[in-house]
């Protein structure tokens, strides 16, 4: 009635959906779709983001540190 083809592979355990032109993948013990190829990349990238955010914010931190101990060898003599 959706449209989809459904079923069901027991080598894999896990549900295929065709519809629209794509086929899909599902646990059956979830409900939740598996990543496509493209999700996977989406969220590689996002991943990839943060952990260069991350870094960067790291990096600047540090170098505040190494500044604020450089003054504070200064004041002490």
């Amino acid at each position: 009635s959706d449209g989809l083809l459904w079923g069901y592979s027991e080598v894999l355990g896990i549900e295929l959906c065709w519809g629209e032109g794509i086929l899909r993948f599902r646990d059956p013990a979830t409900g939740e779709f598996l990543r496509t190829p493209e999700e996977l990349n989406e969220a590689y990238l996002a991943a990839e983001a943060r952990a260069d955010a991350e870094r960067a914010g790291r990096e600047t931190a540090e170098a505040r540190i190494a500044e604020m101990e450089a003054e504070l060898r200064r004041l002490r003599g």
